[in-house]
């Protein structure tokens, strides 16, 4: 491979980077959440409500933190769209 196509690769990933990592951010955040409601319902005796609980609330906040970060980079796309004419 010749260097330009590297830096070009290069350049690709790290523009992609911050939306591959919001699916790993928002999987981690169920995952998380699960366990914790699985540790509670062993402690407290609940089984299955707080882990049921803890996977809802992981997934809620998984969505909220999508939807502000796609918020914010489109708020950066316009701005920057803007800026270009």
């Amino acid at each position: 491979m010749k260097l330009e196509d590297l830096n070009s690769l290069a350049k690709a990933y790290r523009e992609a980077m911050p939306y591959l990592a919001i699916g790993v951010q928002m999987a981690a955040m169920v995952i998380i959440m699960f366990l914790v409601g699985k540790w509670a319902d062993e402690k407290f005796s609940t089984q299955p409500w707080l882990m049921i609980a803890g996977i809802i609330f992981g997934i809620s906040a998984g969505f909220y933190h999508f939807f502000k970060f796609v918020t914010a980079e489109s708020k950066k796309s316009n701005t920057s769209s803007k800026n270009e004419n």
